[in-house]
């Protein structure tokens, strides 16, 4: 997948035309995968590129700082899901405030239009684009018939009892209901983390664990979780964040594993909360390795216990819970 994180560096090709898709696509979700699918689909029936126009953090941090939701998915994390839901380009843009006064007329005549050359345009359901979030759809199905491109709107995903939404699914996080948050992902929760170097108390204890530094805004609620991870490696074509670049990605074998997610008040009341792995059936060192995280519905809440041992008993009960979770989830 290419990213540009500037339009000027995108040179339009007609006989490629451009089949754009446009949003924040944080968490990529349901539906935001099924507007990908037909932009895709409709790019390949072109000999087209497929392309999504987002941004790297959430137009709430420039807009309303104090306010901004919290993301879902890391740039990187959100790089990696569109990659693999295999659109070609990706434009991923700073938003800021210059962007944020553009008139959603402007935006479509200079950016759409003017520099990107644009055949088709989607917007997910309820999508706003433009100063004051004015552009709707009404708004740009009437300025595409002006411009001459195409222009689909996707009606609105339910599940699990209600709209898929980036901002429903943060709500279920926060609240720990992972087993609805799944099936709005259609895949579990995840998060990218890189393991760092902790106090080693796992390893007194028998249990090694893998800390992780998470790149998500947003976490379940502290407790232990089944989980699955793989490694992640992203390599890109330049250095830094240079205008245009290819990323290639690279997947390791999903591991199974039991993660604990808190202040750890067996040993360390108040501190920092610390996302901590322990991983079944693997002693290899990854310190300074990226991986994608998927939780599984919470064996117990966090809680201190009386000493070391009595921590290790109860490490050893959630290990067996975590393996059945396993076994339940390999006959799905």
């Amino acid at each position: 997948m290419l990213i540009l994180n500037d339009i000027a560096a995108f040179v339009p090709d007609p006989r490629k035309p451009l089949i754009l898709a446009i949003g924040n696509f944080d968490g990529l979700h349901l539906g935001h995968q099924k507007l990908l699918d037909r932009v895709i689909k409709s790019a390949r029936r072109q000999n087209g590129r497929a392309a999504v126009f987002t941004f790297r953090e959430h137009p709430q941090h420039v807009l309303h700082p104090s306010s901004k939701p919290p993301l879902l998915t890391s740039p990187e994390h959100k790089i990696f899901l569109l990659s693999e839901a295999g659109v070609d380009i990706c434009f991923l843009l700073d938003f800021t405030p210059a962007l944020s006064r553009m008139e959603p007329e402007a935006f479509v005549r200079d950016v759409l239009v003017r520099k990107l050359g644009v055949r088709e345009v989607y917007l997910g359901y309820n999508a706003r684009f433009g100063k004051d979030r004015k552009g709707d759809a009404h708004l740009m199905a009437k300025l595409a018939q002006e411009s001459g491109f195409r222009f689909g709107e996707l009606e609105p995903v339910k599940k699990a009892g209600g709209l898929v939404s980036s901002t429903a699914i943060r709500e279920l996080v926060r609240e720990g209901r992972l087993a609805k948050v799944e099936r709005k992902y259609g895949r579990p929760f995840s998060v990218f983390g890189k393991v760092v170097h902790g106090a080693g108390r796992g390893t007194k204890l028998g249990f090694p664990t893998a800390n992780f530094e998470v790149s998500s805004e947003i976490l379940p609620p502290f407790g232990v979780y089944p989980v699955r991870l793989r490694e992640i490696t992203l390599r890109f074509s330049g250095a830094g964040r240079s205008r245009a670049q290819e990323v290639r990605v690279r997947k390791g074998p999903w591991l199974k594993g039991i993660l604990n997610y808190g202040y750890r008040p067996t040993f360390e009341q108040g501190r920092r909360a610390v996302p901590e792995v322990f991983i079944l059936d693997f002693r290899k060192k990854i310190y300074g390795r990226s991986f994608e995280i998927a939780f599984y519905p919470r064996i117990r809440e966090e809680k201190a216990f009386k000493g070391p041992e009595a921590l290790k008993k109860q490490i050893a009960t959630d290990i067996q819970k975590a393996r059945s979770c396993f076994r339940k989830l390999s006959g799905r």
